[in-house]
């Protein structure tokens, strides 16, 4: 436990420091000082990433720089030891969920390969995710073996006894600078909408304000001064969590890939993400008033990881080596070529979501359908296509697509829903189904069209149509007949690419209309 003094300065050796927060600069020196502290106040920082998906390697991002590519695990170990060199006692690491599964390499070693890598980095604390559970319970349990990380989650609940799911904890409570800081993690409690029911047997995933207000009284009797929540909910749920429950300090968000790049107060809570996939280091520094214990001022910044600026951690070179070599043998295979760079969206459509749909559409033997455009998570470079690119685009190898019977109505509302302010995704269609819309029209209003060869679709009308398989579980759908899972949305997309004769470019058609 480290001595706070309001004064004097504190000098530690630095072989008594955790090995969580590695010392590299200054190596000539035995020591390293920590204060003096101001007598009124103290600093303390919060190191955030979420969403990382296995994105080991550094990945195209034209977001953030078109010369280099941005993110990688070695760089971001990298970026945490400088960050933690500047104020190493008084730095909190903490990683909001949605671990590995996300690329070829993450999924061959059962997400193995970022496990042992985050364990040399030494985070303070992880919380669970949606897609942690893709594997099963028993696939989240080998993934973590050997972790030597607290993994949080409050409120994923055994069924038959209401106790925390084995091998989790529901908060920590760490000291910096004599401040006690709880951080609470919960994961999205809508997760039948994501992982299919075996492999969430036996858990309950309890709300998120219910869960919250069971432990701050708890951490706050054990002295906690600030109570961090980590979240993987969303980041409109995160602002929900913070307007309902009292007391949150901070919400360090995940889930729904938000680029926060100003932390956002809602009441007294600051609320802070740090976009997906590693290409971003988020940090919040606080001063907490020393006699209230409350925050008095802040500051927020995302730090880009540009990997060709940014020399990459060796020891996590060599944890991941063995495993990107092995993925290279997998997804060497040539899937096709790309004349242009292919560009995937969440909130537009880009060509590959184009392709992902269609792939589906060949197959389903449905006249029409449509698909999530979160399905894609990456991009894919010019030239000669492999089956690792395309892995990289679409990941998720327990994604299927289903074919169903439905009212017009209910497709014309979940389209609607996708173009909400809370959504995170577009609904993309395939066949002769196109739609237009305006986003600068109030929310639930924005779909100004919705046409089935070139008529409006009829919301009285019964269709037979395609969509994949996590759609196909939202409450929209739960009216729908006949549903029947058709096969694998990731395989349909390999070789519908492969297929395609002459390469491929990134032109989009008209499918889908923004109206300005």
């Amino acid at each position: 436990m480290l001595i706070h003094n309001n004064t004097l300065p504190i000098i530690l050796n630095k072989t008594n420091l955790s090995t969580k927060g590695k010392v590299s600069q200054n190596q000539n020196q035995d020591t390293i000082t920590i204060g003096p502290y101001d007598s009124a106040s103290v600093s303390l920082h919060i190191l955030h990433i979420n969403d990382f998906h296995g994105v080991v390697e550094p990945v195209m991002a034209p977001e953030i720089s078109k010369e280099s590519p941005a993110g990688g695990i070695a760089h971001i170990k990298t970026l945490i030891d400088q960050e933690r060199e500047r104020d190493f006692a008084g730095t909190i690491l903490l990683n909001a969920g949605d671990l590995a599964e996300g690329t070829m390499v993450a999924y061959i070693s059962k997400g193995r390969v970022v496990t042992e890598a985050f364990k040399e980095i030494g985070f303070d604390a992880i919380t669970l995710g949606n897609h942690d559970f893709a594997w099963g319970q028993e696939g989240l349990k080998y993934m973590l073996e050997g972790l030597d990380t607290p993994v949080l989650g409050a409120n994923i609940r055994k069924s038959d006894d209401g106790t925390v799911m084995d091998g989790l904890e529901p908060y920590i409570i760490k000291e910096m600078k004599g401040i006690k800081v709880a951080v609470i993690g919960l994961d999205t409690p809508d997760i039948a909408h994501f992982i299919e029911e075996s492999k969430r047997k036996g858990l309950d995933f309890k709300g998120a304000a219910e869960t919250v207000e069971k432990y701050i009284p708890e951490v706050k009797e054990k002295g906690a001064d600030l109570v961090i929540v980590l979240s993987h909910l969303g980041e409109k749920e995160d602002e929900k969590l913070a307007a309902e429950v009292k007391g949150i300090d901070v919400i360090v968000g995940g889930h729904s890939h938000t680029k926060i790049d100003e932390a956002r107060k809602v009441g007294d809570t600051l609320i802070v993400q740090a976009g997906a996939q590693g290409k971003f280091l988020g940090k919040l520094d606080i001063d907490v008033d020393l006699q209230s214990k409350k925050i008095v001022s802040y500051t927020s910044r995302l730090i880009p990881v540009i990997a060709d600026e940014i020399t990459p951690d060796p020891e996590i070179e060599k944890i991941i080596a063995p495993y990107l070599a092995e993925a290279e043998k997998f997804g060497s295979a040539v899937m096709g070529e790309a004349s242009e760079d292919l560009i995937h969206g969440h909130r537009f459509m880009g060509k590959l979501n184009q392709i992902h749909a269609d792939s589906i559409w060949a197959k389903s033997g449905a006249p029409f359908g449509i698909c999530n455009s979160r399905t894609l998570r990456g991009n894919i470079k010019a030239g000669t296509v492999t089956k690792k690119d395309l892995y990289t685009a679409l990941p998720f190898t327990e994604e299927g697509f289903v074919t169903l019977t439905i009212e017009g109505k209910y497709i014309r509302q979940h389209i609607e829903n996708c173009l909400s302010d809370g959504a995170t995704e577009l609904a993309i269609p395939a066949g002769s189904l196109k739609y237009s819309y305006a986003p600068s029209k109030a929310e639930g209003h924005r779909l100004t069209s919705l046409t089935l060869d070139g008529k409006e679709l009829d919301d009285n009308a019964e269709y037979f149509i395609f969509v994949n398989e996590t759609m196909g579980r939202h409450k929209d759908f739960e009216t729908a007949k006949d549903k029947k899972k058709i096969g694998s949305s990731q395989e349909e997309f390999f070789e519908y690419f492969k297929a395609h004769k002459g390469p491929w470019n990134n032109k989009t058609d008209d499918r889908i209309t923004v109206v300005k």
